[in-house]
């Protein structure tokens, strides 16, 4: 290191640098400044990466206590403890872990740790540093450690100096060089002349699709489960019973996407899960009495009058980036926003729709596709790394096809994902401890900067809240008002003003995850389309699931597997009941005889719903067989099947003519209404919404006729005359035999 050599000259004062005489220290002193330099032109929040990248010690913090000091009493301890863990393969000897403490101004300056800072010093006059020595750590072996001093100690006084504290767990060898670290923060009375900051906080309740339409094949109709984690996201310890708890525990705003609570009512009363050997597996456990617990409580949250910040996803949250990239998803998309939640499961009570594409990140694409949905009372809600207070006067903002728009912050919103090691690191850390400082500390940076204006922050869709993160929250909004630095305000505070125009687009080029595969998008448009086309027909009482078509396109999937396989498993269910209805196969030729006739088809109705169908036939050669009208409006019950019989007219004789009899599902008999839905990307292979039967024509004509009767009268005078010349030769012979 540059501090272990010494550049001997004359000295000039005590202000002036000692003049350098040696050639080889000038050279090393101007590498030295140009290291320096460079590492402070580096720039943003985290650019001291580097030391963390090439450590030989991986540094975790377990642990904070207290989260928040006590403001008064500076003689109280507060503890840091965690784990580290030698990365090398030789073992490590006579490490010490320490503490140091860095003064922090901004968010841009909170950074990693480096080995720098002042170090904390601990006894009665402050003389020791305070370390813990570690004598000998073997190649990948793990050890706790634990560092405990006053708030005094630890902030470097009994009056600390108001403001964020960077507080450094460092490793260093015998030598002083830095092994590994990692950063976590400590907030002192940062309100000390300035306002409370001012922060919106979104609260996604955003679940993991579960249900593809499939269902017991029996009289319960249990509805079966694509994978046991859609189930397991209601239990009392999971995701979303988490996000439920910790959300009523200091002022949110709900982002709810309505189809969690559909989802949780249908297994409440019983679900299957299936399985890779085609035989679902009935719930183990408690799963149905979770759903219900938990659908429950939410229902009654959501449907308050009390709970006004609530505001609702399109149903089924279908993901708007990838749904904007192609035509198919553009027409996927706006059936998608037209749907509705069922009255019976409730939704926010909220009028507005939040369409919040992927991250936050829209194309020009994706706010035309959305603009071009007309989606009524749409709030479009997107993500700025560069939301500053002098530039962005109000995260409600006007943008070209977006007049609608509210821009969150994306580095305090990412305090809820824990942060990956480096790679080849482990995971010491534990889960929410860091975010849970960071949060206290980017909102009290904010206090100076924000307090004419509420700084929106929206978790990703799939957090889960953590304990210690949860409490830093509340425990920041529930401070004494004399300290308090942050309070957690109401979007509609944000929404007020009259949108402002964005002084610089917040529109993200370049996407952090990629698009569905297309493959996703075609099957997904196909479900659809058969979807539709059934339940159209059948009574308009009876159950269904209009989210059914759009959950393999839901956003939720953009980060994370199976969107595939699910969107096969829900092409293949509806498939399967879009083949319950259709017509009757015929082998056999019918032959019509006589001047018309009848050709009947059986329409088969194998749903649990009657259904309303249309049935139109048309003749191969017209000028042969002819369809004398179109049948009408054909009821037919449920696990029924019913006769139709069309009218005919034959005009050949002899021939064999094919009559095509087609479904429809309205009467205008046009190609959008055929039961077989038109521009699907998948043929269907056995499509039963057609049948063509072949009719032999052999009805006699006028012509035919009279040629058969001149025929039948020439027959009868031939026989008279062959009669009557064969009696005259009889009669002759006769004579002549008398003569004799």
């Amino acid at each position: 290191m540059v501090s272990k050599f010494t550049c001997r000259g004359t000295a000039a004062g005590p202000t002036t640098i000692r003049r350098v005489t040696s050639r080889a220290c000038r050279a090393l002193l101007a590498l030295a400044l140009f290291l320096g330099a460079a590492s402070l032109t580096s720039g943003g929040a985290h650019a001291d990466q580097a030391p963390a990248a090439k450590a030989s010690v991986a540094v975790g913090i377990g642990a904070v206590d207290p989260q928040i000091p006590d403001f008064v009493d500076t003689t109280k301890i507060m503890t840091f403890s965690g784990k580290l863990q030698n990365l090398k393969t030789t073992p490590l000897k006579n490490v010490v872990v320490e503490l140091r403490r860095t003064p922090v101004k901004a968010r841009s300056e909170m950074g990693s740790a480096t080995g720098n800072g002042t170090p904390v010093y601990a006894g009665a006059q402050q003389s020791k540093q305070l370390t813990m020595p570690i004598a000998d750590l073997p190649p990948g072996a793990a050890v706790d450690w634990q560092l405990k001093a006053t708030e005094a100690e630890v902030l470097g006084g009994k009056r600390p100096l108001t403001g964020v504290y960077a507080i450094d767990v460092d490793v260093k060898d015998s030598d002083g060089d830095f092994l590994g670290g990692q950063r976590t923060y400590v907030v002192w009375k940062p309100v000390t002349g300035v306002k409370e900051a001012h922060v919106a906080l979104l609260w996604p309740v955003v679940g993991m699709p579960g249900l593809t339409g499939q269902k017991m094949p029996n009289d319960t109709a249990a509805p079966i489960v694509s994978d046991p984690q859609a189930a397991g996201q209601f239990a009392p310890d999971g995701r979303l019973s988490k996000i439920l708890n910790d959300g009523q525990q200091f002022p949110v705003n709900w982002i709810l996407d309505p189809d969690v609570l559909y989802t949780a009512n249908q297994l409440a009363g019983g679900y299957f899960v299936s399985s890779s050997d085609s035989s679902p597996k009935a719930e183990g456990g408690g799963g149905a009495l979770d759903a219900k617990n938990w659908y429950d409580a939410a229902h009654n949250l959501f449907s308050s009058p009390q709970t006004q910040n609530c505001w609702n996803l399109p149903y089924a949250d279908p993901d708007l980036v990838t749904l904007s990239h192609s035509q198919a998803g553009q027409n996927l998309l706006g059936e998608a926003l037209k749907l509705h939640p069922p009255v019976t499961t409730g939704s926010c009570r909220s009028p507005q729709t939040v369409a919040w594409p992927a991250g936050g990140q829209a194309d020009a694409a994706t706010l035309k596709a959305l603009q071009g949905a007309n989606l009524a009372n749409q709030l479009t809600l997107l993500s700025s790394s560069q939301v500053s207070s002098t530039a962005w006067k109000s995260a409600h903002v006007t943008l070209p096809q977006s007049a609608n728009t509210v821009v969150y912050d994306t580095y305090l919103s990412s305090v809820f994902t824990d942060p990956a090691p480096p790679a080849g690191q482990p995971q010491l850390n534990a889960p929410g401890v860091l975010a849970a400082q960071e949060w206290l500390a980017q909102t009290a940076l904010l206090a100076g900067d924000y307090t004419d204006r509420v700084l929106v922050v929206a978790p990703p869709r799939d957090f889960t809240p953590s304990e210690p993160l949860a409490a830093a929250i509340s425990k920041a909004e529930k401070m004494a008002p004399s300290d308090k630095w942050v309070t957690l305000d109401n979007l509609g505070r944000v929404l007020d003003p009259k949108a402002a125009a964005a002084p610089s687009s917040p529109v993200v080029g370049k996407f952090d995850t990629p698009d569905e595969s297309s493959s996703v998008v075609t099957q997904s448009s196909d479900s659809q389309k058969l979807y539709y086309t059934l339940h159209s027909i059948m009574d308009p009482n009876h159950e269904r699931d209009d989210a059914v078509p759009f959950r393999s396109v839901a956003t939720w999937w953009r980060t994370h597997s199976g969107a595939t396989a699910f969107s096969a498993a829900v092409y293949s269910t509806v498939l399967q009941e879009h083949g319950l209805v259709g017509i009757g196969e015929q082998s056999q030729t019918l032959t019509l005889s006589g001047k018309s006739g009848t050709v009947p088809i059986s329409i088969i109705n194998r749903t649990n719903s009657a259904v309303h169908v249309y049935v139109q036939a048309h003749s191969e050669q017209k000028l042969q067989l002819k369809v004398a009208d179109d049948q009408g409006l054909q009821t037919v019950a449920s696990g029924q099947s019913a006769t139709v019989r069309i009218r005919v007219e034959g005009e050949g004789n002899g021939q064999t003519v094919n009559l095509t009899a087609t479904l429809y599902t309205c009467q205008d008999f046009s190609s959008g209404c055929t039961y077989r839905p038109t521009g699907l990307f998948t043929d269907i292979k056995a499509d039963k919404s057609s049948v063509t039967i072949p009719v032999k024509v052999s009805r006699i004509g006028i012509i035919a006729l009279g040629l058969m009767i001149g025929s039948g009268v020439l027959l009868v005078a031939l026989i008279g005359l062959r009669v009557y010349r064969a009696k005259r030769a009889q009669h002759a012979s006769a004579q002549d035999t008398m003569a004799s």
